[in-house]
C-alpha cells in the first residue's frame, strides 16, 4: 500500500529520510514537508517513525459513549511567559518556505478529506480494519506551520480537520484506544497545542473560532489524562531510557497548560523536562536506549527549543538554556564540514536497531537535524546555526 510520491521541488538532490524511515533518494531536500520534523511527502499512508511497540498500559481509557461532548475550555492565559515568540519568526522563515513547506499543495493533500492521515488512510479504506494510530495526526502540525508560513487558510483548514479527526476518536476519560497510549497520546497533544499556538501568535485565528474553541476543550480533557497516565508505574516505563519520549511528554503537558491557562498541566510537564534534563550526558546528549542517538536527540531539541521559546518562565529558561545549548553543540559536533551527519554509535537509527511501523528500519531524519538546528538559530540567536541548517539540507546524505 506504500507507495513513494516523486519529489516536487529541491534545493539541490538530496537523500531525505521521512522522520528516520528512507526516502527515495532521487527526492529533494524536504520535499513537500509533510512530516513535523521530517518534512517528507509520500502518497498513503507515508512511511514515519514511531517509539517502538509497548506492551499495553494500565493507562489504556475507556470506550467513548455515543455522544461524548467537548468540555469548554478557559481562555488562553499567560500561565507561563508566552516568550519572544522567536518560533513564530522561524516557522515564516526563508529556510522553511524553501525546504519544508515549498511544496504547500502536497503537503494539504496529505489530509483525507475525512481529516486522516497517513497510516489511518489506510485504516479508513480497509474500512475500519486494522490499526489506527492517534499520534499519526500530530503531522497536522507541519500542514497548519506551512499554512502560517504561506499565509493560506485553505493549509490551516485541512490542518484542523486532521487533529479534529483525532479527537473525534477521544474517549471519555480523554484517553485515545491506542496502542503505547502514554507516549502516542503525548506526541499528538505536542502537536496540536503547539498548532494552536502558533494560529494564534501568527494573528489567523477569527475565522477558525469556533473550531478552535472545541478543540481546546478536547484539548483540556486529553492533557488531564496524560497527567493520570503520567502517575502510572507501567505507563511510566514506556519512557525509560527513552530522554526524547518525556521531553515530549513535559513539553505535550506545558504547551497544552499555557494553551488552556491550566497551571497544573504545566506544572506536570515541567516536573518530566527537568528528569530529562538532570539525566542529560556530560558531553550534551539525551540517552535513548543506554547511549545516544542523532536523530532523536535532534527531535528532543525541537521540543526544548519550543519550550524555552514559548513556554517557559523566566526563571525555567535561565536553569534550562545551559543545557539546551549543549545538547545543540552536541548536535552540531555531529556534523562535519561538508554537512554530513555522523550516525555511528547511534543505538536507535543504525543498523536496523529499531523498526518503524511500517516495518522498515528507522533511519537518520535528516530532517529532523534541520529542523533543529534552524530552530535553534531564532531561539539561541545564533546565525551559525542557520547556515549549518542550510548545509546539512543540500548534501547529499550517505545511505
Amino acid at each position: 500500500m506504500i507507495r513513494r510520491l516523486r519529489a516536487v521541488a529541491a534545493l539541490r538532490p538530496a537523500a531525505v529520510d521521512c522522520r528516520h524511515a528512507r526516502a527515495p533518494k532521487s527526492s529533494g531536500l524536504m520535499a513537500a514537508g509533510l512530516l513535523v520534523l521530517a518534512g517528507c511527502a509520500s502518497t498513503p499512508p507515508p512511511r514515519v517513525d514511531y517509539p517502538p511497540p509497548a506492551r499495553p498500559s494500565p493507562a489504556v481509557s475507556a470506550p467513548p459513549s455515543a455522544v461524548t461532548p467537548a468540555t469548554p475550555a478557559k481562555p488562553m492565559a499567560p500561565v507561563h511567559a508566552a516568550g519572544p515568540g522567536l518560533d513564530l519568526q522561524f516557522e515564516r522563515s526563508a529556510l522553511l518556505a524553501e525546504t519544508f513547506y515549498r511544496n504547500a499543495d502536497v503537503l494539504r493533500d496529505q489530509v483525507a478529506a475525512s481529516g486522516a492521515m497517513g497510516v489511518n488512510r489506510g485504516f479508513e479504506a480497509g474500512a475500519g480494519r486494522g490499526d489506527w494510530f492517534i499520534d499519526e495526526q500530530r503531522f497536522a502540525g507541519t500542514i497548519i506551520g506551512a499554512g502560517v508560513n504561506r499565509n493560506r487558510r485553505d493549509l490551516i483548514d485541512a490542518g484542523l480537520r486532521a487533529l479534529e479527526w483525532g479527537f473525534a476518536r477521544q474517549n471519555n476519560d480523554g484517553g485515545f484506544a491506542t496502542r503505547e497510549p502514554l507516549v502516542s497520546t503525548a506526541y499528538f497533544v505536542a502537536a496540536a497545542a503547539h498548532a494552536l499556538w502558533l494560529i494564534d501568535a501568527a494573528g489567523l485565528s477569527p475565522p477558525f473560532a469556533q473550531r478552535i474553541a472545541a478543540l481546546r476543550g478536547r484539548l483540556e480533557r486529553t492533557g488531564q489524562w496524560l497527567v493520570r497516565a503520567a502517575s502510572d508505574d507501567t505507563a511510566l516505563s514506556q519512557l525509560e531510557g527513552y530522554a526524547s519520549r518525556r521531553i515530549v511528554l513535559g513539553y505535550a503537558l506545558v504547551m497544552a497548560g499555557r494553551v488552556l491557562g491550566a497551571a497544573e498541566l504545566s506544572q506536570a510537564g515541567e516536573a518530566q523536562l527537568r528528569e530529562a534534563l538532570e539525566g542529560q550526558h556530560v558531553s550534551g546528549y539525551f540517552p535513548e536506549r543506554g547511549g545516544f542517538d542523532v536523530s532523536f536527540q535532534a527531535e528532543a531539541l525541537v521540543y526544548l527549543l519550543r519550550y524555552l521559546d514559548h513556554a517557559a518562565t523566566a526563571a525555567d529558561r535561565r536553569e534550562f538554556e545551559p543545557r539546551v545549548r549543549l545538547g545543540v553543540a552536541w548536535l552540531e559536533g555531529r556534523i562535519n564540514r561538508d554537512g554530513f551527519i555522523n550516525t555511528v554509535g547511534s543505538t536507535r537509527t543504525t543498523g536496523s536497531a529499531e523498526r518503524d511501523r511500517t516495518g522498515q528500519p528507522r533511519r537518520v531524519s535528516v530532517a529532523a537535524v534541520v529542523r533543529a538546528f534552524g530552530l535553534a538559530r531564532h531561539v539561541l540567536g545564533e546565525p551559525r546555526y542557520e547556515r549549518l541548517a542550510r548545509t546539512v539540507a543540500t548534501t547529499r546524505q550517505p545511505g
